[in-house]
């Protein structure tokens, strides 16, 4: 194995889980600042958001919010989607200090609330998070005892879904060999490694674009039912600023409605303005598009899309207390403005 795979670097690199440098709930909330105000003087101001990774179409709702006017309409003078990526500032840090609302992953805001981050869960664009065991078809990861043996590579932005997956799954961790692969599960098909910790709405589709054959097995469908892709901001802006809450829940579902509506137009604004540096292929882009899609529907016609159920919550605190997060749900989410957002708009709801 190479240097780059060293076990006891991966797991010593990231002392405070989830990306936060916690050093206690008072520092934490000393360092609210200014992306938890509102724009007194002309509305809500701008609209800033940290993305959990770079501008692909992951997060084409935001795309098609800001280019079709959804977030001046709802009383935003515009909007800031800030881009993530491996090397970026984690992002409860950056919802704490310079945004005004992130995506993240239930483990990871779980793990900063849990040490004192004063955060709330507000919504999740995806019924079932994407992460995914990737492997390939030569060699498939089908299930969790599929997993003994093997070595699985894992971003350390992703780590903590991994040891809590592992935790909730009641996995032997001494049986598994996990190595740091940032952002990159090509050494997979060199076998370098035997899996990866992927999402199956990118890397999956990229590789098999490539022409590799790759097996996905959804974390869901393994017995860890988070929601992904969750929208958070400060407990300030829910004490405070409740109606921009609101306003900027308001425009993130319209613009996820128009993804559903018209992947390809979510495709093309992608790769043609928000994602054009990162020269993605179209045809991948759209399944990608396509298969983010999946996550997003539960079935129902009339669903409301980014809004969280009772049962959904209750579901995933009980996966992420396996890992030691002892939260309940009312610690975690705050889902009080989208099903406001939805009472006073029921027309946001799916047809």
């Amino acid at each position: 194995m190479s240097a780059q795979f060293d076990r006891r670097r991966f797991l010593t690199r990231s002392l405070a889980v989830g990306g936060v440098a916690l050093a206690g709930s008072a520092a934490l909330t000393a360092c609210v600042s200014g992306g938890a105000t509102s724009g007194s003087g002309d509305g809500f101001g701008i609209a800033s958001q940290r993305l959990a990774w770079i501008k692909n179409t992951q997060f084409a709702g935001s795309y098609l919010a800001d280019r079709n006017g959804y977030y001046t309409e709802a009383g935003f003078t515009g909007s800031d989607l800030v881009s993530g990526g491996p090397t970026a500032p984690p992002i409860e840090s950056d919802v704490l200090t310079r945004t005004f609302a992130g995506v993240s992953q239930v483990p990871i805001v779980g793990s900063a609330v849990a040490k004192g981050a004063p955060l709330k869960i507000i919504g999740a664009v995806y019924q079932r998070y994407a992460g995914c065991i990737m492997s390939m078809g030569s060699k498939p990861i089908n299930g969790p005892q599929d997993l003994y043996g093997k070595t699985i590579g894992c971003a350390s932005s992703s780590e903590p879904v991994w040891r809590n997956f592992l935790a909730a799954l009641r996995l032997d961790e001494s049986r598994i060999t996990t190595v740091p692969v940032q952002g990159d599960p090509i050494g997979m098909t060199a076998g370098e490694i035997d899996g990866y910790l992927g999402f199956i709405n990118s890397q999956v589709v990229d590789l098999r674009h490539k022409g590799f054959d790759i097996r996905a097995t959804l974390l869901a469908d393994m017995g860890f039912p988070l929601v992904g892709q969750t929208y958070i901001t400060t407990q300030d802006n829910l004490d405070n600023n409740r109606d921009k809450v609101k306003a900027f829940l308001k425009a993130e579902i319209r613009g996820w409605k128009d993804v559903l509506a018209d992947p390809r137009l979510a495709t093309d604004l992608t790769v043609d303005d928000y994602g054009r540096t990162l020269e993605l292929d179209r045809a991948s882009t759209l399944d990608c598009c396509l298969a983010g899609n999946e996550l997003i529907r539960d079935g129902d016609p009339r669903q409301q899309i980014v809004a969280v159920s009772d049962e959904s919550a209750e579901a995933n605190i009980a996966a992420i207390s396996a890992g030691g997060l002892q939260l309940s749900v009312d610690q975690l989410f705050d889902l009080g403005p989208i099903r406001e957002v939805f009472a006073e708009n029921p027309d946001l709801a799916l047809a």
